[in-house]
């Protein structure tokens, strides 16, 4: 049964195993998640489910992080969007996300603790604005 109260994520990876595990863990933090395995089933599932997080790969076989960012933050500018790699990016590769509307940026491997952590404060940096 799912807490009508729980902030809605959505997770798009194309690593069913990470996304899976990612969608278990954050349940069990209160979470209600919603998976999508490319950019287009992603784009289409914010617009159906209109996450308050959304967790993105930037490297995806249909498209790249960055295109989704910057899609979903033309939809809405409360969405919190959390771009993640899994490679070192440059500081200009940070940029560009950050200017396409990224909040926060994690590099893979990542503790799930700590995402939850991160999750939560930029929600309630959110809720204060």
């Amino acid at each position: 049964m799912t807490d009508k109260n729980a902030v809605k994520l959505l997770i798009i990876d194309d690593d069913t195993h990470l996304r899976e595990s990612l969608a278990e863990v954050l349940e069990l933090d209160g979470f209600e998640c919603h998976q999508a395995a490319d950019a287009k089933t992603g784009i289409e599932a914010a617009k159906k489910i209109d996450p308050k997080v959304v967790i993105m790969d930037i490297q995806l076989p249909d498209s790249s992080g960055f295109q989704i960012c910057q899609t979903l933050r033309k939809a809405s500018r409360e969405t919190i969007l959390i771009m993640m790699t899994g490679r070192f990016l440059s500081a200009e590769e940070k940029t560009q996300g950050f200017e396409l509307g990224a909040d926060e940026y994690i590099t893979k491997p990542f503790d799930l603790a700590e995402l939850s952590i991160r999750i939560r404060q930029l929600l309630t940096r959110g809720a204060k604005a």
